[in-house]
């Protein structure tokens, strides 16, 4: 898996999506195997965002090395890996948890999320990442920092529970 580093004002839609994909110059990106100039588009997989506006359907870019064979899915950074929440709502839910506030407001905002996605989130939260944000000293409050902070230490997206190999690249137009 390959994470595009996206600035925080930037809407999650499918548009921005294809736009960040069409900009991207895929000889600059990195394998996880550490290899560059080796990627290639191999395919696409439909993804749904739970919007305010309803379920969005992303078209994932998936990339091949021509190095070591493997495929890797490309999200922006503002996309929880395996989630069909987007990271900035992870957050506020956590947040609210961890501020003892509830979680009406967002579920009003975005009525596509529901009590037991909150409930999921929190315990996911508490059982893999809680405890590695306080060792590593990570706030949640500066998305930015989150971001680049849980990479460099577990080289993974924030909430990314799967275990699968990902690498922040930084966006390269």
């Amino acid at each position: 898996m390959i994470t595009v580093f996206v600035k925080e004002n930037n809407p999650l839609t499918p548009d921005f999506y294809n736009n960040l994909i069409n900009s991207l110059q895929f000889h600059r990106l990195t394998c996880t195997c550490g290899h560059s100039a080796c990627l290639s588009i191999h395919g696409y997989y439909t993804r749904s965002l739970k919007t305010p506006e309803g379920k969005a359907a992303f078209r994932i870019c998936r990339l091949i090395c021509s190095r070591c064979r493997r495929t890797h899915a490309l999200l922006p950074s503002s996309m929880v890996p395996y989630s069909q929440i987007s990271l900035a709502e992870h957050i506020e839910i956590i947040s609210c948890q961890e501020s003892r506030k509830g979680q009406d407001t967002l579920m009003n905002y975005n009525p596509y999320i529901d009590e037991s996605n909150c409930r999921y989130i929190i315990r996911c939260f508490l059982m893999h990442w809680k405890q590695r944000l306080l060792s590593a000293q990570i706030s949640l409050f500066n998305r930015t920092t989150l971001i680049h902070d849980c990479f460099s230490a577990f080289s993974r997206q924030f909430m990314q529970i799967r275990c699968t190999p990902n690498i922040l690249s930084m966006n390269t137009t």
